[in-house]
């Protein structure tokens, strides 16, 4: 049976065999990462996240790498349509090339000293050995290097050299290169040709048109003799100035050829015409004109009756001494020939006027003294009286609507009525009024009150603010009145603004009720007959009471009191892929009653967002700050991180020193929303 201390020995000693190839062997050489990913981290910055990237997709993604080098400057020299870019794989002070090197940038630009970026990037070298490449450029230009990381990180711009591009030579081209197609269109032109190579071999046959011989290219000397026969001749290409004198007869014309147009002026005279023959028949329409009468050939005699009309009269012809008495009566003369110019002074009076003659188009620069002006008798129409349809001695402007409804038109009266102080000047403006009496019609009375009281006499409203408040505009509404007192519901509404912020107070005063609404304080108040009002400016809390105390710095409520509050939280949406920690504290936000915000909850932050916004606060849940603030943030790793909160409204994740672990507690923020 064996010794039991002889197996425990044996047991130590195969254990110890063991330990060395344990030691040597990878502690991960059967483990896997399922649905995660490896941060590799260096100084406390990640540097690298090896599997599933936030995308969705597996891979290994080099983060915050360091700056490479700066490469050495190109070396660029001209060539055929651009400049040759070449560098030689070292980098400025000897330094090694980096392990993480994704590429070599080559920037051009025309301007000297340029800074580059997208816009001047113009290939790539992708062999950390070097290489050359083509900058394809017309004009000389500056060419720089710039080494960029596989993590994005870029080098500062290497030395920059200048170069432009090749010129085209004679000697650069191959005999027999170039061929027709190798031609552009158009690219020979006449200049091109040398005199004598194009001679009769070289033309088609049928190549030269008509179209092809300029103007005056055929001359007399080119033609053969009897070349041009009667089926060559052009129609009209003969004419008179080709005939010689004499070779054309009587014989040689037409029946009827030679017409009246063919004859020239003044051909045929009086000594070629045969006596008798020229009768009424052969003169044309319009033939005998005033040059061709003899002067005193025709005498009244001649004329026939109503021969002479309007027409044939030339102008001026007939004066007054042509004009029979008493010939011309009204029915002659035309609408609007007699003008104010054509009459003597005093030419016509009273008793000359038709009754209506004069209406309101003919009245100008008048004064109507003693009675009223109206723009109608009935219907929709303006009044103008020396006195007010009440009777009284104001003179007034009445506006008829035209409606039936209608009982009182609107009036605007002016008039200086007493008051105790003395005396004042009051316009006042009445509505329509609809109803038997007067009670229910709105009116609106403009005053300064009284010199003597103090009042300034111009007439006008005034509106004075301080302490920090610009004046903003005085307005006054009239309202429908329940008692005999004109003035019983009379309004007037003032509004001032903030001159840092531009937020109105508004002040409204009437004898039944007063408010007085502050901008950027918590509540509205109003004062009426049953107590006191308190409205916050955002959500609700009121105060209500029948009696109001003040004492000192005391408000006394009494006979009952009522406060009631409404503050719910608001829901964000997130952005950059935050959302919800699921199983914690909701993220939410609300407005206090006392001007604060307040901020809540756990988000859940992606695993390689080090800074971003995680959400805006609406601006018209009134939670945004006037000012910024920054509040400090709880982290899975316990890494630092800062929040801040904009008056933009976006909350905003910053100098975070390391992944945070997957989320972020606000925990219980609060700010000041109105200072």
């Amino acid at each position: 049976m064996p010794n039991p201390l002889d197996q425990l020995a044996q047991r130590i000693a195969d254990l110890e065999d063991s330990l060395p190839e344990l030691s040597r062997s990878s502690r991960l050489a059967y483990s896997s990462v399922d649905d995660g990913a490896l941060t590799v981290t260096a100084g406390g910055t990640v540097r690298a996240v090896i599997g599933q990237q936030p995308d969705g997709t597996t891979a290994v993604n080099v983060i915050n790498g360091p700056t490479p080098p700066v490469p050495s400057p190109p070396v660029v020299t001209p060539a055929l349509g651009g400049v040759l870019a070449v560098w030689d794989g070292t980098f400025a002070g000897g330094s090694p090339a980096p392990l993480d090197l994704g590429r070599i940038e080559v920037h051009a630009s025309p301007t000297a000293g340029f800074t580059p970026g997208q816009a001047t990037l113009v290939t790539t070298v992708e062999s950390p050995q070097g290489g050359s490449v083509l900058v394809p450029t017309g004009q000389p230009v500056w060419v720089l290097l710039m080494a960029r990381s596989t993590s994005g990180r870029a080098s500062a711009p290497s030395g920059a050299a200048q170069a432009g591009p090749a010129k085209v030579v004679a000697d650069s081209v191959l005999a027999g290169i170039i061929g027709e197609l190798a031609l552009a269109d158009d690219a020979v032109t006449a200049a091109k040709v040398a005199a004598g190579a194009i001679d009769a071999d070289a033309i088609a046959a049928a190549a030269v048109t008509a179209a092809k011989l300029g103007a005056a290219a055929v001359t007399a000397g080119k033609i053969a003799p009897d070349a041009v026969g009667k089926g060559t001749i052009a129609a009209d290409s003969v004419t008179a100035r080709e005939v010689v004198a004499g070779t054309i007869s009587t014989r040689e014309l037409a029946a009827g050829a030679v017409t009246t147009t063919q004859l020239a002026a003044g051909a045929v005279t009086t000594t070629q015409l045969a006596a008798g023959s020229v009768t009424a028949g052969q003169l044309a329409a319009g033939a005998v004109t005033t040059p061709t009468i003899a002067a005193g050939a025709i005498t009244t005699a001649q004329l026939a009756a109503d021969s002479v009309a309007a027409g044939t009269i030339a102008a001026g012809a007939i004066t007054g001494r042509e004009i029979k008495a008493l010939a011309i009566t009204a029915d002659k003369l035309a609408v609007n020939s007699i003008t104010a110019d054509k009459l003597a002074a005093g030419a016509v009076t009273a008793t000359s006027l038709a009754a209506d003659a004069i209406d309101g188009k003919t009245i100008k620069g008048v004064t109507v003294i003693g009675s009223t002006v109206q723009t109608g008798l009935t219907g929709r129409r303006v009044l103008l009286s020396p006195e007010s349809p009440e009777g009284d001695n104001a003179p007034s402007v009445s506006f008829y609507s035209g409606d039936t409804r209608e009982k009182v038109p609107a009036e605007i009266t002016a008039y200086v009525a007493p008051n105790p102080a003395g005396i004042a000047s009051v316009t006042r403006v009445t509505s329509p009024q609809l109803t038997d009496n007067g009670t229910h019609t709105p009116s609106v009375f403009l005053s300064a009150g009284s010199p003597a009281d103090g009042y300034s006499p111009a007439g006008v409203w005034s509106l004075d603010a301080t302490g920090g408040w610009t004046a903003g505009a005085a307005n006054l509404y009239g309202t429908a009145g329940t008692g005999t007192d004109e003035f019983t519901e009379a309004r007037v509404q003032t509004e001032v603004y903030r001159t840092d912020t531009n937020k109105p107070a508004v002040h409204i005063l009437s004898p039944s009720s007063w408010k007085v609404q502050l901008a950027d304080q918590v509540a509205a108040m109003y004062l009426s007959k049953s107590g006191l009002l308190v409205k916050a400016l955002v959500g609700t809390v009121e105060v209500q009471s029948s009696a109001v105390q003040l004492t000192g710095c005391n408000l006394m409520l009494t006979h009952g009191a009522r406060i009631t509050t409404d503050d719910a939280w608001i829901t964000p949406v997130f952005q950059n892929g935050c959302s919800q920690l699921a199983g914690w504290q909701r993220v939410q936000f609300k407005r206090l009653p006392h001007g604060f915000a307040a901020l809540r909850g756990i988000v859940a932050i992606p695993a390689a967002m080090t800074g971003g916004v995680i959400f805006n606060i609406s601006a018209a849940s009134g939670c945004r700050p006037l000012v910024g603030e920054v509040f400090a943030g709880a982290s899975a790793t316990n890494v630092g991180a800062n929040v801040f909160v904009y008056p933009s409204g976006d909350v905003v994740l910053t100098n975070a020193t390391g992944g945070l672990g997957g989320w972020l507690s606000f925990g219980s923020l609060q700010w000041s929303c109105v200072d």
